[in-house]
């Protein structure tokens, strides 16, 4: 198995500072929201990089698919094969 590039953590950033202030959120109801302590909100919005399965956790709790947040970094070869998925030259 490869190990998983990490994805930059700014699109992730964005949307949940959008989404606190788009809703009055407080720093606990967007963690709650996002499936995360405080703190582990903290260390999200504060880092560089997440994990693809860190990202994709909180994605999926806040209401979007990752490929929303990483269009180029999510459906990249690498990722599917990993997945055990097939790209469209395998399937043929």
């Amino acid at each position: 198995m490869t190990q998983a590039r990490p994805l930059p953590a700014a699109p992730l950033r964005r949307v949940l500072l959008r989404l606190r202030d788009a809703e009055s959120l407080t720093w606990e109801e967007l963690a709650e929201r996002a499936g995360l302590s405080t703190r582990q909100l903290f260390r999200v919005l504060a880092s560089r990089t997440v994990s693809e399965r860190v990202a994709d956790r909180i994605s999926c709790r806040i209401g979007l698919h990752p490929a929303l947040l990483w269009p180029k970094e999510w459906f990249r070869q690498e990722h599917h094969k990993r997945r055990g998925r097939s790209t469209a030259k395998q399937a043929v």
